[in-house]
């Protein structure tokens, strides 16, 4: 199995750049699925999660209004906080290390695009991640003080702060949503894609590749959108997500 070698500050936070995790990412689908590489498809990111990586999807409501979409436990924990609707109350639940929890609402089949990007993304902190949380239970030692990383509902290209002013958690929040849409849209599979896209209008041109970008990577308009044009494959012109469609991130 495919393991990189990263580079870390002193609180165990890989330093990377966007040119180093479209690597890593295709560098794990070759070893993974060396088919993706070939021709634009749609990454099986349960497979690659559950069999490739080795993690253990469960689906729990993770709060009482989906502020939450996903979870990675990295330690062994019997303080897992779930919403139960039954009870309208929020239970702790255990959990064995590794286990990848997907918030139920993601189910819906509305939501596909959004549960395999959070899928992606929970799969990232397990790559990227798992030694920032590093536990040894001989020395009752850890750099973090929580067993889990809970991630909520954001924008993809959402920046609350300076770069300068960035937390550890706000790097790795970061690191994983570029690195899912590494895994779901390879870097090579997209200008692949776009080479193949006739040139037109600007407009119908990038209308055009951020249809067929969601619909063969099956992720969503916006997703597709940011990730052309963080490839510079389109403009980074400010264009209205509703010439494409409305649909989750």
């Amino acid at each position: 199995m495919y393991q990189p070698a990263l580079h870390k500050n002193r609180y165990g936070v890989p330093i990377l750049y966007k040119t180093d995790m479209d690597i890593i990412a295709e560098n794990y689908l070759q070893d993974f699925n060396p088919d993706i590489l070939k021709n634009p498809m749609e990454t099986d990111i349960d497979a690659f999660a559950e069999f490739y990586l080795g993690l253990q999807p469960d689906y729990q409501f993770l709060s009482h209004n989906g502020v939450y979409l996903g979870m990675m436990v990295f330690n062994d924990t019997a303080k897992i906080p779930v919403y139960v609707p039954q009870t309208n109350r929020a239970e702790y639940i255990s959990a064995k290390a590794r286990t990848v929890i997907i918030d139920k609402r993601l189910l819906e089949e509305e939501q596909s695009t959004r549960y395999r990007f959070t899928m992606g993304h929970e799969c990232c902190h397990d790559i990227l991640h798992s030694g920032y949380y590093a536990f040894d239970p001989n020395q009752l030692s850890f750099f973090a003080t929580e067993p889990m990383i809970q991630c909520r509902r954001m924008r993809l290209n959402s920046k609350e702060r300076p770069l300068q002013k960035w937390s550890n958690a706000q790097w790795m929040e970061w690191q994983a949503n570029y690195m899912s849409s590494s895994l779901l849209m390879p870097k090579s599979m997209v200008y692949k894609l776009a080479g193949q896209t006739p040139v037109t209008s600007r407009l119908f041109r990038t209308a055009t590749l951020v249809h067929e970008t969601s619909k063969i990577f099956h992720v969503s308009h916006q997703a597709a959108l940011y990730r052309l044009q963080g490839l510079g494959v389109v403009g980074t012109q400010n264009i209205s997500i509703d010439i494409f469609a409305t649909d989750p991130v």
